[in-house]
């Protein structure tokens, strides 16, 4: 019964309540306003004595979430129980954004009733479409990096949709706690000796047994690749026991599973995340009261063909096969990783996982699958009933409470995997609580609500590795940002030609099994900032998609790419035409690369008869120019040009749209967006005049074909040109097309009319018929020394001969593609040999040391 004080003060509460005082939990006073039916509220609580004494005065108390939300309840616990229900709806809402957003990531297109429907990049080969499927009509199959994903046979596929209804990736399901309890502990030594960490795998695979059921974990099968089995003896645990640190197929285990629990017993899984996931996707509509799953702190899954080369290189280099591995060794390298190999003479090797490129490209993500790095599973809630890991920051936890030979952190999720907790816990021979908080924290080792975003340069690591790189090279390099070949020109000009010739170039020399960077635009410190070439167009939007581009360096920072680049190659276009390039002063000349460093021009060009050097310019350009290793120019004029003015030697090279092969084009023609139906003839004209009109009008109707019209992708005067031209209804796109697009028009074309080089040189590579029309302001001499070389002069008109077009007969004969195939295929070796004789040929340097340097890893390259 309450004091006589004590009623003062409830009424005094009460009164305050009235007036919209209160309080919170921390004893701050507030002011609130309140709504009638809350007031009611406030003061029954003030006389029912739930109040706080602030500055000597009773005022009414309310909890956190009556302050947040502005409800007001009769009792606390209410509250408590309101603050609840919100906080889990608050919960359930996230819940569901994020899965709303993981679906829209992962689908690509949702009309496909199949697995096919999703973003390949968001496939976690978990293999449980594989393991659905009622016709067996999808297979796991390598993909280019080695990771296993689904292939469909559709011939097969009865399009049900199963595999899609059940895909992980696309229905992601989180079910378990967001704020499990944690524990950490580690078993005796002769347990955790025998494990990756604290030996919790151990404990709980040990209960499971001894209860008659299954385990099942990852293991090596006998020719080292890692795959996941069931085992029901304690005999075969070692072999699911330990680190492997390569993604294992789980797939051809989810049956077992299966079967097991239709006969009733128990079983244990352990795997990654996506695999619990895969499991549960795979076990739809089966009693699952039996299985327990223990999902890991997972780092990512290394590509099993990075593993695979990896055995193999190590095997070349001592002469002699690997016969096993092992990733933790704790009776060498003790409670860390480290790489053991064991080879079939007898040798044994230890390598440190700071030294070791197998290790080095795992722990910074540069082998691992892409869905690993923005995986859905390696968060809060997690997939598995319980999540085993290491313990790495025991110690600064709780110091000196780690085990000698490893620690486990424990999460337990869920009610089962309380059950298993309580199974093993006084098995530990050390156990304690840890808070969530601690685990969850954001830390380098400790990928307990994250996971390791992958690599910047993990795309140049495949593709090193796909064109033949050693291991050791792709790792290093790829960590180092560095490239073997860094080609500097005007790839990034809102112009198609330009942007196809250095695709052909940078293909080229991909094909020799080496890197590419993509140099960008160099530019001065004080028009950085407004340099138009530095905007979005098609060409930025191609390069986003097919290079790995530099960053943008200042004039005066170039030479730092000496410290990325092997060598420098000097693209194609007019990069030597003087009133082109000054803006840049000599860069394309590469004053800024070192001496050790190779410089090689290849399909380089002046655009016209001559040079536009003044005099104190041609000193500093011809200085320049003596330092490179090879000078391949585009023009017979240009040859003569280096050697008269320049007095270096020269030889003519094709243009690089020749050089590579024509499938590369037709990849991407194959991608074009813009198609015609129709037949047609292709007007490409940069400079249209009205005698340009009137000769494409004429010879349409002449051959009988529709018109269809592209203009310069980069026109400062795009309004004339449509309007000279008079044909916006014949315009395609628009205008405004991408590069795979054009190069589909041109094929597609029955005829071409152009009066841009690089047309009349697709023109060529695609085998069409055209008439060439020469361009005094984009200079004649190109477009005479193409003609020349492939010997089309009969196709061809000087700028001035426009008019000649109409009713000339011998211009519109087909085109003789076996003498200019002829040509062709001899200039083409020819200028691939020279090239990479000059990329490849070993260079001494003059140096100042006591012994000449040889770029040794080029000439490595070479006989790889």
């Amino acid at each position: 019964m309450a004091t006589i004080k004590g009623v003062k003060r409830r009424l005094g509460a009460a009164a305050r309540a009235l007036n919209g005082t209160c309080t919170t939990n921390d004893k701050k006073s507030l002011k609130k306003t309140m709504s009638g039916e809350n007031k009611t509220n406030a003061i029954k609580r003030a006389l029912n004595g739930d109040y706080a004494m602030v500055n000597n005065k009773a005022v009414v108390r309310l909890e956190d979430y009556e302050v947040t939300s502005g409800n007001v309840f009769v009792t606390k616990d209410e509250a408590k129980m309101a603050a609840t229900v919100a906080a889990n709806k608050a919960v359930e809402e996230a819940r569901q954004r994020e899965l709303a957003k993981i679906r829209k990531m992962t689908i690509k297109d949702d009309s496909v009733k199949t697995v096919d429907c999703m973003n390949k990049d968001r496939c976690c080969g978990c293999g449980a479409c594989y393991s659905v499927c009622p016709v067996k009509a999808i297979s796991m199959e390598r993909n280019s990096e080695g990771f296993l994903e689904p292939v469909i046979d559709y011939d097969k596929c009865t399009q049900c949709g199963l595999c899609k209804n059940i895909c992980p990736s696309i229905n992601t399901e989180y079910r378990n706690s967001y704020a499990p309890v944690c524990y950490y502990g580690y078993a005796d030594t002769d347990v955790s000796m025998k494990s990756s960490s604290g030996g919790m795998f151990t404990l709980i695979a040990e209960y499971i047994l001894a209860d008659g059921g299954v385990v099942c974990g990852a293991g090596y099968t006998d020719d080292m690749k890692v795959e996941h089995f069931v085992i029901d003896k304690v005999e075969d645990l070692d072999k699911i026991r330990k680190s492997k640190y390569v993604q294992s197929d789980a797939s051809k285990v989810y049956e077992q599973i299966k079967e097991v629990l239709k006969a009733g017993r128990s079983a244990l899984f352990c795997g990654c995340g996506c695999q619990v996931a895969g499991l549960y996707a795979a076990l739809k509509n089966v009693d699952t009261s039996k299985l327990y799953t223990a999902d890991l702190l997972c780092h990512g899954g290394p590509s099993p063909m990075i593993f695979e080369k990896y055995l193999k290189e190590c095997s070349e280099k001592q002469g002699s096969e690997i016969e096993d591995v092992m990733f933790r060794n704790k009776e060498v390298f003790g409670w860390v990783a480290g790489m053991t190999q064991k080879y079939k003479d007898g040798t044994v090797k230890y390598s440190s996982k700071l030294l070791d490129n197998y290790f080095k490209g795992f722990e910074k993500s540069l082998s691992t699958r892409k869905f690993c790095g923005q995986c859905s599973f390696a968060k809060v809630p997690r997939q598995g009933d319980i999540t085993l890991g290491d313990f790495w920051k025991v110690n600064a936890y709780k110091g000196n409470t780690g085990g000698p030979h490893g620690t486990s952190v424990i999460s337990v999720n869920n009610d089962k995997g309380a059950q298993l907790w309580d199974a093993v816990k006084d098995r530990m021979a050390y156990k304690d609580t840890v808070p969530y908080e601690i685990v969850a924290k954001k830390d380098d080792h400790q990928p307990y609500n994250r996971c390791h975003s992958s690599h910047p340069n993990r795309d140049l690591y495949f593709e090193m590795i796909s064109d033949g790189a050693s291991l050791d090279k792709a790792t290093d390099y790829a960590l180092k940002g560095k490239y073997d070949v860094g080609i500097v020109g005007v790839w990034y000009g809102a112009n198609y030609g330009s942007v196809a010739t250095y695709y052909a170039l940078h293909q080229i020399i991909r094909s020799f099994g080496l890197s590419v960077l993509m140099i960008d635009k160099p530019v001065s410190a004080k028009n950085k900032k407004n340099d138009w070439e530095l905007n979005d167009n098609h060409a930025r939007r191609f390069a986003r998609e097919h290079y790995h581009t530099s960053r943008v360096y200042t004039l005066g920072e170039m030479h730092e790419l000496n410290n990325i680049v092997d060598s420098f190659v000097l693209g194609s276009d007019q990069v030597w035409n003087r009133g082109v390039n000054r803006g840049s002063d000599f860069a394309f000349y590469f004053n800024f690369v070192n001496d050790s460093k190779k410089k090689i021009a290849f399909g380089t060009s002046f655009g016209h008869g001559k040079d536009f050097c003044d005099t104190r310019e041609t000193v500093r350009a011809a200085a320049y120019m003596a330092r490179f290793d090879g000078i391949g120019i585009r023009e017979t004029s240009g040859v003569k040009i280096c050697q008269d003015k320049f007095g270096v030697d020269a030889v003519r090279v094709l243009d690089p749209v020749f050089v590579a092969e024509r499938s590369v084009f037709d990849e991407l023609a194959d991608q074009a967006k813009e198609k015609k139906q129709e037949k047609y003839l292709l007007a490409y004209i940069l400079d249209p005049t009205p005698e340009k009109r009137d000769a494409v009008v004429h010879l349409a109707e002449k051959l009988g074909l529709e018109i269809a019209v592209m203009l310069d992708g980069r026109s400062k005067n795009i309004n004339r040109d449509r309007e000279i031209m008079g044909m916006d209804d014949k315009l395609v796109g628009n205008g405004d097309i991408g590069v795979e697009d054009w190069l589909g028009i041109i094929r597609g074309a029955d005829f071409v009319v152009t009066d841009s080089c690089h047309g009349m040189s697709f023109s060529i590579v695609f085998e069409r018929n055209f008439i060439g029309i020469g361009n005094k302001s984009r200079g004649v001499t190109r477009f005479e020394s193409l003609v020349d070389v492939f010997q089309v002069r009969d196709h061809y008109v000087a700028p001035d001969d426009v008019t000649t077009i109409i009713d000339n007969e011998e211009l519109i004969k087909p085109v003789d593609y076996e003498k200019v195939n002829e040509i062709l295929y001899s200039e083409r070796a020819r200028s691939v040999e020279w090239l990479r004789d000059k990329l490849f040929s070993p260079k001494v340097l003059d140096n100042y040391t006591a012994y000449p340097v040889i770029d040794k890893r080029l000439v490595d390259d070479k006989e790889d």
